[in-house]
């Protein structure tokens, strides 16, 4: 059984700030859900100003949900200082499975710099690891699981690096161990920014601890929240359901429920 413990009370107890570079349509709810877990975020992207504040967090999280020229600029100088300063980079690269300058743009952020974990779909991350487009938006196609779980683990010997692979079934994989989480619920793709929520407390739960456990414990607060949210009424319930159960999670809630295999 993997021992969250730890992890969760850090976080519980200390305050990590992260710098967040999210799209706008998420940024509030992933805010918040920081906040709740006794994290400060930072939601910087000004060029001239984001040296600073990444200097000054202990984690990046570069979210591609929405870009621009002067995004790019922001987010270009934010993984500067990131790499002058040894700040952890989490990389979640949306819709890099649909266009060609998002696909050429996370390329190259991996390319040039030390990205520690990279997550994304099972679309965005089958076109990182093939070089090439795969669908017309940035939802997730249907590919097999034991093909992601080879790229996955394929992607991390590349680049260095932690790879999350999102969908039915989380994968994580740092080039030697494998988890795979099941929890989760059919609702929290029909919710506009659950992704951007789980970049956040990926890069807040790594940021106390540097390991696939981290990461698993950040994948399980969001999913088992899910799943204790699911509720026989609309989605703007559950979304209100889903924000609070992720703030009044604890350890043993996660041991009761989680659903996983190490391969």
């Amino acid at each position: 059984m993997i021992n969250f413990e730890n992890i969760l009370d850090l976080m519980r107890e200390n305050t990590h700030t992260i710098h967040a570079i999210v799209s706008p349509l998420a940024s509030n709810d992933m805010a918040n859900v920081l906040l709740s877990l006794n994290q400060a975020p930072f939601l910087a992207e000004y060029y001239n100003e984001v040296y600073e504040v990444t200097q000054n967090s202990h984690a990046l999280l570069v979210n591609m949900g929405t870009i621009s020229e002067s995004k790019l600029k922001g987010i270009k100088e934010a993984l500067k200082s990131a790499k002058e300063n040894y700040i952890p980079i989490i990389l979640d690269p949306v819709g890099a499975s649909a266009t060609k300058i998002r696909l050429e743009t996370c390329l190259y952020y991996l390319k040039n710099y030390p990205i520690k974990v990279l997550k994304g779909n099972y679309s965005e991350i089958y076109s990182i690891y093939h070089k090439k487009l795969s669908t017309r938006g940035v939802d997730s196609k249907s590919i097999e699981k034991e093909e992601i779980i080879k790229i996955c683990k394929d992607l991390s010997t590349m680049y260095n690096t932690i790879v999350v692979a999102s969908g039915k079934e989380d994968i994580i994989s740092d080039g030697k161990d494998i988890l795979i989480l099941k929890n989760g619920s059919p609702l929290l793709p029909k919710v506009t920014g659950t992704g951007c929520i789980l970049g956040g407390i990926i890069a807040a739960a790594y940021s106390f601890e540097n390991t696939i456990n981290a990461i698993a414990l950040a994948i399980s607060i969001l999913n088992i929240a899910a799943e204790l949210a699911q509720k026989e009424k609309g989605m703007a319930t559950f979304k209100i359901s889903l924000l609070d159960e992720i703030s009044l999670m604890d350890s043993k809630k996660i041991m009761e429920r989680i659903d996983y295999e190490r391969l």
